[in-house]
């Protein structure tokens, strides 16, 4: 019965994609921004290893933005936030919009970790190409995506993480992380959320010392994330989460901002980044970033 169950969500997140990239108005995309689209940043040509990338070209060096899409880890992908991308290079960023391996029924959660990783050295390597600092590097998710983003900044401030995943030592730090709709708690205890994390983890996931690390309320190296910026709004169907993170931040002192305002949901900034209301959003996040 899980089973059925379980191919049956996939089923539905595959649909999902063909449905939300049909909701992108994409006569909204802005003209002065560059797109290159499907780079490998492995040499595989696995659809899970592409990147599209966003950026401003007037020979400036810009910060880094690497930002990870949503689809509670077994769907979607980067052609989502390919409005959110665009508007976040009108910002000054050059953004990396990654995809994933997705989970389920062969990959998994530590799987799409590593495939960041090495994303993330793809970007660092061939900044120049992309009018980047790499010494500016930022990060960003989308509700699941949330969870990764904030997995790969823990990596780059707990070597002893690195080393449990298998990873070498990171020889770069984030700035700052940005969190959109979070799935923050999907480690809760519920029947539906244990039902989601046996498809997107291996069998015995709880015994398994990487799983511990994401379990983020239990992890002590959240103090050391670097200044963070949530987004939720009235409309979000996990806006909780996000106010529950938050919480966890307080505790721990980290600076981080909750933006709030608008009601478009839990995709709102992602498919109408465009709207009057959602560009101030953005403005602000950059300038609470960057200053």
């Amino acid at each position: 019965m899980m089973r059925i169950i379980n191919r049956i969500m996939k089923i539905a997140g595959d649909k999902a994609l063909k449905t939300d990239v049909g909701r992108l108005d994409l006569s909204k995309l802005p003209s002065e921004v560059t797109e290159i689209n499907d780079v490998s940043y492995i040499d595989d040509e696995l659809p899970g290893h592409k990147m599209d990338i966003y950026l401003k070209r007037d020979g400036t060096k810009k910060p880094v933005l690497i930002d990870i899409h949503g689809g509670g880890f077994i769907s979607e992908d980067k052609a989502m936030n390919r409005l959110f991308g665009n508007y976040m290079a009108l910002q000054g960023f050059t953004v990396f919009e990654l995809n994933v391996r997705l989970a389920y029924p062969e990959f998994t959660v530590f799987d799409q970790i590593g495939d960041i990783a090495q994303g993330v050295r793809y970007v660092l390597d061939n900044a120049d190409l992309y009018e980047c600092d790499p010494k500016e590097l930022y990060i960003a998710g989308h509700s699941s995506g949330g969870v990764l983003a904030l997995s790969e900044c823990l990596l780059s401030v707990d070597p002893k993480m690195c080393s449990d995943f298998g990873f070498a030592p990171r020889d770069y730090s984030y700035k700052g992380l940005i969190t959109d709709c979070g799935l923050m708690h999907f480690y809760k205890k519920s029947i539906a959320y244990w039902g989601m994390r046996k498809m997107i983890f291996p069998k015995g996931y709880t015994k398994d010392k990487r799983y511990g690390y994401l379990v983020f309320e239990e992890n002590p190296c959240l103090g050391k994330l670097p200044k963070t910026a949530l987004i939720t709004n009235s409309k979000d169907v996990l806006r909780k989460m996000t106010w529950r993170f938050n919480g966890m931040l307080d505790r721990y002192d980290i600076r981080h901002k909750v933006f709030s305002d608008g009601a478009d949901g839990h995709t709102g900034i992602i498919f109408v980044p465009y709207t009057e209301g959602n560009q101030a959003t953005l403005q602000k996040i950059k300038e609470y970033l960057l200053t």
